[in-house]
């Protein structure tokens, strides 16, 4: 006969069999099958990590204390490529690869057809909305590999909300991709407006003419700037007034305190002046929370994209150099106004359903005129110096003529015309001039196009140069000043400070991810910045951006069961 097991007794055992299967279940359960309701993405434009450490004890407890206590910090992030520029940087940030891919490679590109320097994001198919000014015709059309934007808007068939915000045209506009829903930037018109191109649309939406109406930028321009804090906490290697520094726009001195408005009158109502101000830290903070209520980003379980780029602390960082008494004060308005976008974010959003990043798209080299004061290695190479060299020994050798057609930063473009009536191996040119700039003071390393091109590269810094070359945009000769070295030309001032290289005052930039989704802690590896974007994507579920090289950095995810 056979035994029954009461049913009491067999519940017991499938229970005690399938508890820590449904509890395994549920602990293992993926992350992005709730992903955060916003993704914010912060650039500082011209951020060293090495200011997180020195201002340190003058930041509060809401801004880079609280991204870096309760996020993950990555201390080693790099830029993988040269050169290092605010429009490559942005495009590498969001598509998660190099200018090699994505077709971004310098701020201002050469185009071989016309002649002509073109912006990164000039278009000239497209106009300014309801405003016109110098930054009109813009869009992304330059730009080659999607982004986040465009994937996100792919992961959820066109639902994401999608919005870029800076003062920089191409701040706002290259992490939006092709797809992205907007992009707002400041126009530089009479009025201080901030609008789009056609590219977008064909009007403003009611949010940004309520908030253009608010003047924001007129009446910052009728005040004054002064120390946040007192003098003598605050790190200062040099006097305020010291030779190493440019006055601002209408300004007799570069000190504090600054009378705003005496100076903008001085500098004949220059637009450039608000750039370089604090206030304009405050004005991108109050532009993306418009956009963020504006656009009812973050209200629903739909996955949306904010991109905030912070440009003062650039056009202040290339008038004054990093060691300026006005840069740490920047950059302590700066943790204000991450402490404020924390807190609006948390209000508005809810803590634990958005997930933010903080990078830089370059950093910058100390003045190398100081540096020189202090026996260091450090000079300028002048640029009309090293031009005439290469057009008289490539004359020598080849005949007369303008063998150089255009130097742009650190790439030299042969004169087509001239190579093609000559009949040249286009190759053999390239050698020559490279053989020339190779010689000249201050150089360290020279690359023609067909190296870059037809072979594998063995050094570091080859490989980096090689990331950030692309054939049909790039020069037919790229070359690297020594560390400490910028370019020169005559008459001007050694004074501030410039970035592009591939040395590590320029690479080293800060990648803080916090909120959803992230584990607190500090990665000490070395990373690229073109891991951000397959992270994030991992972060919220969807695909890379077509073109990514970067690699997901898993100690950023948070666990499974959080």
């Amino acid at each position: 006969m056979q035994r029954l097991i009461p049913i009491a007794t067999c519940s017991f055992f499938i229970a005690l069999f399938c508890a820590p299967l449904i509890a395994l279940a549920q602990h293992s359960a993926p992350t992005w099958q709730e992903p955060p309701r916003l993704v914010v993405g912060v650039v500082v434009d011209q951020m060293r990590t090495d200011y997180i450490y020195r201002y340190w004890d003058n930041f509060g407890e809401g801004g880079f204390k609280r991204l870096l206590r309760d996020g993950s910090f990555q201390r080693d992030a790099h830029y993988n490529y040269a050169p290092t520029h605010t429009g490559p940087g942005h495009a590498s940030i969001y598509t998660g690869t190099t200018p090699r891919d994505h077709g971004v490679i310098l701020n201002d590109m050469f185009d071989r057809t016309t002649g002509l320097m073109v912006n990164c994001v000039q278009d000239n198919n497209v106009q300014g909305v309801e405003v016109d000014g110098p930054r009109s015709q813009r869009s992304p059309l330059n730009l080659l590999s999607s982004t986040i934007a465009d994937e996100l808007e792919r992961r959820f068939d066109g639902r994401s909300k999608t919005v870029g915000v800076s003062f920089k045209d191409r701040g706002a506009i290259l992490p939006m991709g092709r797809t992205g829903d907007a992009a707002y930037w400041y126009f530089e018109d009479a009025k201080g407006s901030f609008a789009t191109s056609t590219w977008y649309g064909n009007a403003l939406p009611q949010w940004l003419r309520d908030f253009n109406a608010r003047g924001l930028v007129a009446k910052e321009l009728n005040g004054t700037w002064d120390l946040l804090l007192p003098r003598e906490r605050y790190h200062q290697v040099l006097p305020d007034l010291n030779p190493y520094e440019h006055a601002l726009p209408g300004a007799t001195e570069p000190t504090l305190p600054l009378n705003i408005k005496e100076a903008y009158a001085a500098s004949n109502n220059s637009p450039w002046l608000i750039k370089n101000l604090p206030a304009a830290l405050a004005i991108t903070t109050e532009l993306a929370l418009a956009a963020l209520d504006g656009e009812q980003m973050g209200r629903d379980a739909i996955t949306d994209l904010l991109a905030v780029s912070y440009s003062a602390t650039d056009e202040l960082g290339h008038t004054m150099g990093i060691r300026a008494l006005e840069i740490e004060d920047m950059y302590l308005r700066l943790d204000r106004e991450l402490e404020r976008l924390l807190k609006e974010l948390d209000k508005r959003v809810g803590a634990d359903r958005y997930t933010l990043f903080l990078t830089a798209d370059h950093a910058a080299v100390d003045v190398p005129e100081y540096l020189k004061d202090l026996k260091g290695s450090a000079g300028y190479v002048e640029m009309s110096d090293l031009m005439a060299a290469v057009e008289s020994a490539l004359s020598a050798r080849f005949g007369d003529g303008k063998w150089i057609r255009r130097r742009v930063k650190d790439q030299l473009y042969l004169n087509d015309s001239l190579l093609t009536a000559r009949k040249m191996d286009r190759t053999v040119v390239q050698a020559a001039a490279a053989d020339v700039v190779r010689g000249f003071p201050g150089i360290a390393e020279v690359f023609t196009a067909a190296e870059l091109v037809g072979t594998a590269q063995a050094s570091d810094r080859a490989v980096m140069v090689q990331r950030g070359f692309m054939q049909q945009r790039s020069g037919d000769v790229c070359f690297l000043l020594r560390p400490g070295y910028l370019p020169a030309w005559p008459g001007m001032a050694r004074k501030g400070t410039e970035h592009g290289s591939p040395w590590t005052y320029d690479t080293h930039i800060p990648v803080i991810f916090f909120g959803k989704g992230v584990r607190q802690g500090e990665v000490t590896r070395r990373t690229a910045i073109t891991d951000i974007a397959p992270t994030v994507c991992t972060i919220v579920g969807m695909a890379l951006p077509d073109a990514c090289t970067g690699t997901v950095v898993g100690e950023v995810l948070a666990p499974a069961d959080r």
